[in-house]
């Protein structure tokens, strides 16, 4: 609007500046050309005496090879860079010129010089459509091998006559294949280059006149290649950018939806920068952005762009490594002892995933959500084949492979010791391979193809060479390869050698007027002898009689295809057309697909990645992957699909990233192939390690397989749904490449020949191509899809192709040795390059294009009820139509197309890792060729199985995982039955009549019974049981069998009650492994693995070559069995033995087997009828039933109902569970009880009230309680522990004390966790056990540390006292006499059991001489103590202390006992039921109790009983899960972690002092929360929306708003405290906003950017005013925080590890502590600063001295769950300040913003419909009024402070020679404004003293009530003391309201008085 003198000054001085340097710049290149002038003129005046010199393409000009001189080689390396870079002029040149004046076209008459016709001359054609076939292809000058075409071009395809001259040899030859930009000047990057530039400029008009100078011949203006006038417009390529094509009629122009190439061409506009070379000279991809990254993309230090999500991952994708340079540590490690995961955003690690626990790593559970924790684990070791050899990794590569002299193995092995193998015999090849030189063996069929496969080329000798119709073969004289040269018709005698001896120029004749019209049918000519003979013009051949013409059918060529597609030959021409989805190029010859460029998907094994060719951008579709191999994608719904071989699953995923999801996971282990039907959606893959190809719908739940027969190895799958057909590859022994249709049916192999490793498949939709990558033979092939009319495209750049994918004209594959993605043309193989070279393991490879999956008939059309084909399952395509299929188990019914619910007849086997069904067709003898693995989960060792065909249900045990489980057939509703007190449960059986399930377990030698739901449980027979095995029952009979493995093998009976035991088979066994029964004879089979036999007997045991049997069953009249050695599953004839056939072959880990079918015979029994009365379980027998209870329970006296409980039992903590023993009866034995999963168990005790248990998890850090059947499970303590490791219940008070060898404290809480305290920290090191005596108010304690000792004090922690410190080695476990008042310990070093009284007195040795006991229970009988070495738990008898017995032997692990007493208590609860009085705990002691507050809380003052609510200081600490609390005000650092629900991922946190309110932000659910610090339970989320990763917080606690940073978006807002009038404050140049802190009294506004260059900025709380005061000589600035009393901004550098300060403008900058390790949050309260270690978990102090500042760290907190942001809640911290914001919002409807000296009122982005109307205008103004705090602290703050930010512009403007009048004005001004304070000052002295004057004299004349009067108060101002009005001042019209101490003035217009 203004212009200054300053702007003009600096505008003419940038213009002169710039003129200065072009002149300089100019007079330097002048200077340069000069220099070579005089060479260069020389060099080109010997192109005249070269001017039929032979040329060779490429570039390679001969006529130069003398030249000698640097400039002259420098101009002739330059004309391919003149060729490439244009002028854009040139584009209509004299040449084109030359087209349409001098050559006009009559179809009629003879092209030539002499017949032109103007308006005869074609339109020019702007067509739209990819790489021509010439470019494709590679040919260039010397191949001459382009195709002549196009009629609609040309419209005289009858009248192509060549004269047969020799053309001017003046040509330069140019890469077209490298696209350049237009220019008009020499380059002028280099001086050598502008030297030769200038000369080319120079002999231009020279080179153009010689080659024109005949008349014959024009020079192409863009590559200076000189060309025959009649190769114009003749629908060839011979100026390399078809700039000789173009203008070949009336010039039209482009419209505007085109773009106009510089060779003339018209494309659509939409084709420009989609990275294909649409013009055919690259003027369509010249000028894209290809350098610039999106929003999306991160940029590369060298300027690639990659995906943002790759950002700081933890794995370097920039070639540079800068994508991950300054990353945040605290994002992308775990602190020790945990695992990161590689999931994606969202993870409390970071963008890589969250943390978890080492110990989940390789645990074979899913913990981290994608497997992460389960990669790279040490798997079972892979078993290869006898003809396989097995490399290093465990992969199998066939034994042929070794010692070939080619690297297979990824290590080299197979290459290693071959130093025998190659002296004792040579290499053979195969019948069909050809044996090179070198050894090395090739296939025949690649002899004399062209391309020398042997190293010495010798594959290509004597070979019959063959050219293509109308081409010249060049001869084979002195080529010793034989490689065969063709040259085009058109080329031969055109004065260019392109043999290379020149026979294509020799003997050429001359055209002659032909004498006689008959004479010959097309032209006449005169041989090189005179002969006068008949020639043929292009596009014809020679007829036999030497005198007509034939038509060349170009559409055969097969070396170099003329069209792209479709080809139809026309007379003497041929035209070009395409496939639907496809649309012809301005070349006329190639195809470009509709829809947009194409991207390419790369599986790179860790993520899925989308390629642009277009530019140097890609993305992750998906990250975080395992070992992705093949993938495919399915265009119209946006999916991909991809197998992952690592966790053996198959995974879908949205095009965008999103809604990952498994399709196939289980009954997989080794899917190498996907595939996608797009028409009928379904899904195929391969896999090799079950041999199969299979086939689902896109849900994965219904499923089959098309082949499985004769398979080894199947690796790659591609389907054309047009044709219905599925091709595979297998490189086993076998390799093929086979093909079927969709449904399995006519299943043949196509390719057996010439493979060796088959990986990539490919299919070429357009022409009905396959394609195939041959690892092994290094090449690509391609042939029919029935396998004829095969052709190999290339053998060379292929190391080891892995897939390959075709789009258009090209193949693109990956490589797994140079890790790269490449393409080449997919006919000839030519114009081999690199497209991307960013991979690290590059795999499967598609392109995504809508054309790459064409739309074709849908064979299975839905039908009314929405099924595809009408089919209830699958519907699949066939030769015909389609065939509804069934999952394997389940057959069609009559209809053929609905498949029955379940099956009738199955056979049930269980492996290791699955379980299988195979359907039984009604001759067992002939059961499916096919087995399913039925859909379950988490199955790690599967052993015994049974069925129940009532439900359908299957139930196994998992020895492994120590369960017994059921799930339907189908795989659904699957369960754990029993999980508890199970180790390795190998026998199940079924009664099926009254739902029970009987197992064995050989490692706690039991037989046990449940019902199928678990609940009820009882301990059948455990009394001489060694190893048991297998078990089968007979409920008809109320029978169980059972075979025993133990140092006696046998098969025992008893009745199903567990009573009449007997052995019925002893003799002859070694391992009697699995047993059936035949119910329809009661007989009794069983197979011993020992003996190798099957036999059979009677259930009394009477009448009684296998390899390695072990499941076994029978049915009907056949028996079934697994076998180990030979690894299937047998049947044969139950009764002879014989008809031996096999079910299942080659299937390793066999175990059980069962023929499930529906005719299982049911009986009436008691047990039918209200469980026969029984309570727990009713049990057959073979006349009755018995009632059971469960281990440990007695029967009540009516034998039906069973005791609530054992009333006396031993309870013990045995790490990994709980077990419990019966006292009640004489047989101990133990029960683990049916608690959730504990990782190590260490102290326990019971509440013996309630009978919950208590125990305490080292691992974990936590104690929980539940009760004793599991169901009510509770974490009562999970925060703030770092080591329980003792544990003791009060259960009278109601207390739980437990001892904290990590923390060093000894706490109480209340049974429910709550209210903690402690009792003791201080002088303790590692306490353990304790122990309570509630009668006289005593807690005891021992510690092991290095002072070891007993200690002891009341239970409310008071009278704390040593009792024992002599004599003491390990101190452990702790126990009490109650009656008589002993202590009683065990001492692991001492290895004695020890007791003394109370006091410590009466001391007395009980034991001696153990091995290392840890715990110890005392009873009035007994005494019980735990043994680590011993691993067992012993007793003895108090009275008799030598009669020691053990009751558990070989148990690892035990650690905590009790002894628990179901009796009543003999005490009451002395704090009654108010408790006490006490308002949080009440703790017992001898006199009574006392009220006690929870950690961090003192009593209130002058009270006994009531707790404060909250600390008078803490800190609040951002815990990732939690928020915990440090008291500032106790000194001991206690944490606590407030009980917040719904805390996921809190990073930072600040909070509002006088309101009492915690703000936090949580980066796992993407929230903002308020929590009442008074009523933790009242949380509110209060921003849910657009809020992607909050990392910073402030709150305003003047004017009551919250701030916050979002990093991801970019963005800094502002909100009321409850989250309305959410609004944007600062969003441009913002990089990585990070941590965040407000300083309303002066109303600024810090925050940290991490955005490289990081650095911290300050702006006004409105966002203006905006500055950077720390730009330098920072890492990652985080954790901001204020000094108030020094005016000083402080935060930490995460990167730099250390603690800065600076004041608020930046200056006064120094490093307050030096070292300060892994900082993220940072306070301040008093002299302390705190700050927090993420990494270590822990809170760091260092306190400020006046003189040294900040002294040493120290660490005041250690072991929290997380340490992230930090604040010092305190009043010091929010002092009582006052802005204009303080009073009423300063007036504002919404948002008050201070600016310093000023404020705003601002309305929110969004205004709710409901709210009230927002203004920018207050209601009524504040000012503030100017006291100490609103000035400036110190003299340089002033300039960035006191000027108001809309004076700011006009400052800007001011001239720079201004500044000086400016100070003085302003000093002139300082000394009026002082002076005129001096004065005021003075005139208000004097009017004090005469006021002071005044009122003396009057002083005795006034009552007492006058006095009062003229007192005012504040509160009051218009009243006195005694409530009398004053007097109105009815003089003022004005008044102001100012209240003192806020400094607040109120400007009020309307006064009332009075």
């Amino acid at each position: 609007m203004y212009l200054s003198e300053f702007s003009i000054f600096l505008l003419v001085s940038l213009l002169w500046l710039c003129s200065g340097l072009c002149e300089i710049t100019k007079f330097k290149m002048e200077t340069r050309l000069d220099r070579y002038e005089k060479n260069g003129k020389k060099s080109f005046e010997r192109l005249e005496d070269n001017k039929d010199t032979t040329f060779q393409s490429g570039g390679n000009f001969k006529h130069l090879e003398g030249f000698n001189d640097s400039g002259d080689h420098q101009i002739s390396n330059l004309f391919k860079t003149i060729a490439s870079k244009l002028n854009s002029d040139l584009k209509v040149s004299s040449y084109h010129n030359e087209f349409s004046r001098k050559i006009p076209i009559d179809p009629t008459k003879t092209i030539s010089p002499d017949n032109i016709n103007q308006h005869e001359i074609p339109k020019f054609r702007n067509i739209g459509a990819q790489k021509s076939l010439i470019e494709i292809t590679g040919i260039k000058d010397s191949d001459r091998l382009s195709a002549r075409g196009r009629d609609g071009l040309i419209g005289i395809s009858k009248n192509k006559q060549m004269p047969f001259k020799l053309n001017l040899a003046v040509l330069v030859q140019d890469d077209p294949s490298q696209p350049g930009e237009t220019y008009s000047n020499c380059p002028s990057q280099n001086e050598s280059d502008v030297s030769a530039c200038k000369k080319v400029e120079d002999i231009m008009p020279k080179l153009q006149k010689d080659c024109e100078k005949m008349g014959s011949h024009v020079m192409c203006p863009r590559t200076y290649r000189c060309i025959s006038k009649y190769w114009l417009c003749d629908g060839d390529d011979d100026c390399g950018d078809y700039s000789d094509e173009t203008h070949c009629g009336v010039r039209t122009n482009c419209t505007d939806d085109q773009f106009e190439c510089l060779n003339g061409f018209c494309i659509p506009s939409t084709w420009q920068c989609d990275g294909e070379n649409d013009c055919k000279d690259f003027s369509d991809e010249a000028h894209c952005n290809q350098t610039s990254c999106t929003d999306e993309h991160f940029t590369c230090l060298d300027g690639f762009c990659i995906s943002l999500a790759f950002r700081c991952d933890g794995e370097p994708d920039c070639i540079d490594n800068s994508d991950e340079h300054k990353c945040a540590a605290v994002i992308n490690s775990c602190p020790d002892g945990e695992f990161k995961c590689r999931e994606g955003l969202g993870g409390s690690g970071g963008p890589s995933g969250h943390c978890v626990l080492n110990r989940f790593r390789c645990d074979g559970d899913n913990d981290c959500g994608d497997w992460s924790d389960e990669e790279n684990c040490s798997r079972k070791p892979s078993l290869c084949t006898t003809n396989e050899y097995k490399c290093a990794d465990g992969t199998c590569i066939p034994k042929r492979w070794k010692c070939d002299r080619e690297q297979d193995c990824d290590g080299g092995e197979d290459e290693n010791d071959c130093g025998a193998v190659n002296s004792s015999h040579s290499l053979s090849c195969g019948n069909d391979e050809f044996t090179c030189k070198n050894g090395r063996c090739i296939l025949r069929t690649w002899l004399c193809d062209g391309y020398p496969d042997c190293t010495s080329g010798e594959d290509e000798v004597e070979c019959h060479l063959q050219c293509d119709l109308g081409q010249f073969l060049c001869p084979t004289i002195q080529n010793e390869t034989n490689h065969k040269i063709c040259v085009h018709q058109k080329h031969i005698c055109d004065g260019y050698r392109d043999c290379p001896s020149g026979e294509d120029e020799l003997n050429c004749p001359k055209q002659q007027k032909c004498l006689d019209p008959m004479q010959c049918e097309q032209l006449c000519i005169k041989t090189s002898l005179g002969i006068d003979e008949c020639a043929c013009r292009l596009g014809y051949l020679m007829d036999q009689n030497r005198i007509n013409c034939t038509d060349i059918d170009e559409c055969q060529y097969l070396t170099s295809p003329v069209c792209s597609q479709k080809c139809r030959n026309t007379i003497g021409s041929f035209i070009c057309s395409c496939e639907t989805g496809y649309i012809l190029r301005p070349d006329l010859r190639s195809c470009k697909a509709l829809g947009g460029a194409m991207t390419l998907l790369v599986a790179n094994r860790w993520d899925i990645r989308r390629v642009a060719l277009s530019n140097n951008r890609y993305s992750a579709v998906v990250k975080g992957l395992h070992n992705a191999i093949a993938l495919d994608f399915h265009y119209r719904k946006g999916l991909i699909f991809w197998s992952d071989v690592s966790t053996d699953i198959i995974k879908m995923v949205f095009i965008n990233g999103t809604r990952v999801r498994d399709i196939i996971k289980w009954g997989l282990e080794s899917p190498g192939g996907v595939a996608i039907d797009w028409i009928h959606d379904l899904l195929f893959w391969t896999d090799s390690g079950t041999r199969r190809v299979e086939v689902s719908n896109f849900q994965g739940n219904f499923r089959t397989v098309i082949a499985s027969c004769d398979l080894d190895k199947p690796r790659a799958v591609v389907v054309h749904p047009g044709e219905a057909l599925t091709f595979w590859s297998d490189w086993g022994p076998y390799p093929k490449i086979e093909r079927a249709y969709m449904d399995g049916s006519e299943r043949k192999i196509i390719i057996s020949k010439g493979v060796t490793w088959p990986n990539g498949l490919a299919i070429d939709y357009p022409s009905r191509k396959i394609y195939w990558a041959d690892a092994k033979q290094h090449a690509i092939e391609f042939s029919n899809l029935d396998g004829s009319d095969r052709n190999k495209i290339l053998s060379t750049h292929l190391p080891h192709p892995f897939a390959l994918t075709i789009f258009e004209d090209t193949m693109y594959w990956t490589d797994w040795n140079t890790k790269t993605v490449s393409a080449a043309n997919k006919i000839s193989g030519k114009e081999f390059r690199a497209v991307d070279e960013i991979f690290r393991f590059p795999m499967d490879i598609h392109a995504y294009h809508p054309a790459r999956q064409p739309d074709y008939a849908d064979r299975c059309p839905k039908d009314r009820r929405g099924l595809r084909g009408g089919c209830s399952h699958l519907c699949l395509p066939n030769k015909t139509s389609r065939r509804c299929s069934c999952p394997i188990g389940l057959s069609l019914k009559d209809d053929g197309k609905t498949c029955k619910k379940t099956g009738d007849k199955l056979i049930l086997v269980a492996r290791r890792k699955d379980i299988r069904l195979r359907q039984l067709k009604n001759n067992e003898e002939d059961p499916s060729n096919v087995d399913m693995i039925i859909p379950l989960d988490n199955l790690k060792h599967a052993v015994a199985l049974d069925w129940s065909s009532d439900t359908d249900f299957i139930y196994w045990t998992d020895v492994e995982r120590s369960t017994i489980n059921k799930a339907h057939l189908n795989g659904s509703e699957q369960q754990r039955v029993v999980h508890s007190n199970l180790i390795s449960p190998v026998g199940l059986a079924l009664d099926w009549i009254t739902d029970k399930l009987y197992w064995t377990d050989p490692s706690t030698n039991r037989i046990e019974v449940a019902t199928t739901n678990g609940k009820l449980r009882t301990l059948l027979i455990w009394e001489k049981l060694y190893k048991p095995r297998d078990i089968v029952v007979s409920p008809i009979d109320g029978l169980m069998f059972w075979s025993d493995w133990g140092d006696e093998p046998m098969i025992e009976r008893a009745n199903m009650d567990g009573c009449e035991r007997s052995i019925i088979s002893s003799k002859k066994l070694v391992y009697p492994n699995g047993l059936a029964i035949d119910y329809d004879r009661s007989m009794l089979y069983f197979v011993d693995g020992g003996i190798h036999t099957l036999e059979s007997m009677n259930f009394d045991g009477s009448n009684h070559g296998l390899g390695h049997p072990f499941g076994l069953d029978v049915s009907d009249g056949r028996v079934y069995w697994t076998d180990w050695d030979s690894k299937s599953v047998m049947s044969a004839d139950k009764l002879s033995g014989k008809d031996l056939s096999v079910i299942i072959a080659n299937s390793s880990d066999l175990m059980d087997v069962r023929v499930f079918h529906r005719n299982r015979r049911r009986v009436f029994n008691e047990c039918d009828r209200h469980n026969g009365g029984c309570s727990h379980l009713c049990l057959l027998n073979p006349i009755s039933y018995t009632c059971a209870c469960a281990v440990g329970v007695h029967l009540k006296n009516d034998k039906r109902t069973c005791s609530e409980g054992p009333n006396k039992y031993i309870i013990f903590a045995h790490r990994i569970d709980i077990r419990q023993i019966s006292l009640d009866f004489d047989h101990l034995i133990d029960v683990v009880l049916p608690l959730p999963p504990i990782s190590n168990a260490v102290a326990l005790d019971v509440d013996k009230k309630t009978g919950n248990i208590f125990w305490s998890d080292t691992i974990e850090n936590v104690i929980m309680r539940s009760s004793p059947d599991g169901l009510n499970v509770h974490k009562i303590v999970g925060e703030s522990l770092e080591n329980p490791d003792g544990l003791i219940v009060d259960s009278i008070g109601r207390m739980i004390y437990w001892a904290d060898a990590g923390r060093h404290t000894i706490e109480v809480a209340s049974l429910d966790g709550r209210n903690r305290h402690i009792i003791a920290y201080k002088d303790l090191e590692s306490p353990r056990g304790l122990a309570l005596d509630y009668e006289i108010g005593l807690l005891f304690w021992t510690d092991w540390g290095h002072y070891r000792k007993i200690e002891r004090s009341h239970l409310d922690g008071d009278e704390r006292s040593r009792i024992v410190t002599a004599n003491l080695g390990w101190p452990n476990g702790l126990s009490l006499d109650l009656k008589s008042k002993r202590i009683y310990w065990v001492d692991a070093l001492l290895k004695s059991i020890d007791s003394c009284d109370y006091t410590g007195n009466q001391r007395k040795l009980i034991l001696s001489s153990l091995h290392h006991p840890y715990a110890l229970a005392v009873t009035e009988d007994s005494i019980f103590w735990t043994d680590w070495k011993s691993k067992a738990l012993h007793m003895t008898d108090r009275r008799n202390i030598s009669s020691r017995r053990d009751v558990m032997t070989n148990i690892e692990g035990l650690m905590d006992i009790k002894v628990i007493y179901q009796e009543q208590q003999n005490f009451e609860n002395i704090c009654g039921r108010d408790n006490g009085g006490c308002s949080h705990l009440c703790l017992r002691n001898p006199s009574g109790y006392s009220c006690k507050c929870p950690i961090g809380l003192r009593l209130l003052k002058n009270s006994t009983t009531q707790c404060q609510s909250l600390p008078d200081d803490f800190l609040l600490i951002a815990l990732r899960s939690g928020i915990g609390m440090i008291s500032l005000n106790s000194g001991d650092y206690m944490d606590v972690v407030l009980p917040i629900n719904g805390v996921h991922g809190a990073v930072v946190l600040d909070y509002h002092y006088r309101k009492n309110m915690l703000f936090f932000a949580d980066v796992n659910l993407d929230v903002i929360r308020r929590v009442n610090l008074l009523n933790l339970s009242e949380s509110k989320v209060i921003i849910s929306t657009d809020v992607l990763t909050p990392n910073g917080i402030s709150i305003d606690w003047v004017a009551d708003n919250v701030y916050w940073s979002d990093t991801d978006r970019k963005i800094i807002e502002v909100a009321r405290l409850d989250g309305r009038s959410r609004k944007r404050l600062i969003q441009d140049d913002l990089g990585d906003p990070r941590s965040i802190i407000v300083y309303p009294k002066k109303g600024y506004l810090f925050w940290s950017d991490w955005n490289s260059p990081s650095k911290i900025e300050r702006s006004y709380l409105d966002g203006s005013n905006r500055s950077v005061i720390v730009s330098s000589g920072i890492g990652f600035p985080t954790g901001l925080t204020i000094d108030f009393e020094n005016r000083r901004l402080l935060w930490a550098d995460a990167l730099e590890d250390n603690i800065g300060q600076v004041d608020f403008n930046g200056r006064r900058r120094m490093t307050i502590v030096s070292y300060a390790p892994h900082p993220f949050g940072l306070t301040l309260f008093e002299n302390s600063l705190y700050w927090t270690d993420w990494y270590n978990k822990s809170v760091y102090r260092s306190q400020r001295s006046p003189r040294n500042g900040y002294g040493n760290p120290l660490e005041v907190r250690d072991a929290l769950n997380g340490a992230l942001d930090i604040r010092a809640f305190s009043l010091s911290r929010q002092p009582n300040i006052v802005n204009f914001c303080s009073h009423d919002n300063g007036g504002c409807s919404h948002l008050c913003l201070h600016r310093g000296l000023d404020y705003v009122c601002a309305c929110p982005d969004r205004i709710d419909p409901d709210d009230i109307e927002c203004s920018l205008k207050p209601k009524f103004l504040v000012n503030e009024r100017l006291e100490n705090h609103q000035l400036a602290e110190y003299s340089d703050e002033s300039p960035d402070d006191v000027t108001p930010p809309e004076h700011e512009e006009n400052i800007k403007k001011n001239d720079v020679t201004d500044h000086s009048k400016n100070s003085d004005t302003q000093r002139e001004f300082l000394v009026l404004v002082a002076l005129g304070v001096v004065i005021i000052m003075v005139f208000i002295v004097i009017l004090v003293i005469f006021m002071l004057a005044f009122n003396t004299k009057n002083k005795t004349t006034r009552s007492s009530r006058e006095s009062s009067r003229s007192v005012l108060t504040f509160s009051n101002p218009n009243y006195n003391i005694d409530g009398t009005p004053m007097e109105p001042k009815t003089n003022i019209w004005k008044r102001f309201k100012y209240e003192k101490p806020h400094g607040i003035i109120i400007l009020s217009e309307n006064v009332h008085h009075g």
